[in-house]
Formats: structure tokens, sequence, C-alpha cells
């Protein structure tokens, strides 16, 4: 299967003045990744947090329409670009659990259904904590192999883990904890990556 990149640069040039925008010189430039857009995301938003312009994603993305895009709608990003919310995510990650900060307005009830963890599941990695006390910001552990699927996107686009550690081989101790240790080694590697080139660097 193609890679994203492989597939937009294998694509078909359209010549200007047929009803698209041609897709630039800048698309190949980028690695890029895949990217769904959740409710209040724009693309001035999705690039501030990622010190992209608007002109770069629509260079990337010569389907979109900067004011007509949707919630649930799936556009590409450069891969080597992470929003602080990335990186926090990335920072939280280890060998047998990953620690999560709950964000503002966040439930328990979101965290856990969204990456299809079982109340059980949470209380073994967390004992002593009450389940309806949760508060912002408050920092809890996950299982280490349990993702939503922009946290998915995120990861593999970006190079830190391949589409195979997603597979239901995951679910023996042995693949958790091996593919936790992935995640570190690429996440390592990648954050050297990012922070080795001031251009791959984001601001917020």
């Amino acid at each position: 299967m193609l890679s994203a990149r492989s597939q937009l640069l294998r694509a078909p040039r359209q010549q200007p003045g047929r009803g698209r925008r041609p897709v630039t010189v800048l698309a190949a430039a980028f690695d890029v990744r895949p990217y769904t857009l959740r409710k209040g995301d724009s693309l001035e938003s999705i690039g501030k947090k990622r010190s992209v312009t608007v002109e770069q994603i629509l260079a990337i993305n010569p389907d979109v329409k900067a004011d007509k895009v949707l919630d649930g709608q799936t556009i590409l990003l450069p891969a080597n670009k992470l929003s602080v919310r990335d990186k926090e995510i990335l920072g939280g990650i280890g060998t047998t659990y990953r620690l999560y900060p709950i964000r503002g307005g966040e439930t328990l009830s979101d965290v856990l259904s969204k990456r299809k963890i079982t109340t059980a599941e949470f209380q073994s990695l967390n004992p002593g904590v009450e389940l309806s006390s949760i508060k912002d910001n408050q920092v809890v552990k996950l299982p280490v192999n349990k993702f939503t699927v922009r946290e998915r996107e995120m990861l593999i686009g970006s190079g830190i883990l391949p589409a195979e550690f997603f597979s239901g081989v995951v679910n023996s101790p042995f693949a958790v904890g091996l593919g936790g240790l992935m995640l570190v080694c690429g996440f390592v590697m990648a954050w050297q990556r990012f922070h080795s080139d001031p251009d791959m660097q984001a601001t917020d």
C-alpha cells in the first residue's frame, strides 16, 4: 500500500485552468500525514498550532477549499509539524503505560470510549483514583496500545510507529511491551529530528 506522500506524488497533475488547483512543488518538499478534522477546526487553527500556513496546507490538498472544511474530513499535513498537544501525547508514552493529562471539559468517559479502554483496564492502572472526580489537567495512566483515531494518524504519519502496531496482535503482553519500547525509541528519534531543524518546530 502506498504511503500518503507516495499517493500524492503519483497522482496525476492537473493543468491550470481546469477548475482545480495544481499540485505545486511544495507538496513534494514534505512528507505528509493524514489529519482528521474535529469540531471547531479550521485550516487557520490547524496551521497555527503547527506553524504551517494555510497556503502550505492548500498546496498539498488541491481539492480542499479553505472555507468549506467539515468535521470528520481528512486532509494532509506535513508529517514533521507537531502541535503542543501532539508533543504532550508523545511525551507521556512509556513501555508499559502512557501518561495522559485530562483536557479541559473532557470527561473520563470521553477518554475511555474514544480509545476503547474498559473501566477495569483503567482502574488496574490507576488504583485509588476516583472515577467520578477526575479533574481538568489531572494526569492518569492509560494502556500503552490504546489511542484515538487522531492519535494513531499522528503516530503513524510522523513515522513514530508502523501501522502494523495497531493490528490485533498487540493484545499480547509481549507485543504491548515491545510496542511501548518502539514508541519510546520512535519518539526519541522523532524528537531529535524535529528539534534539529528550526523549520520543523511548532510554536503552539
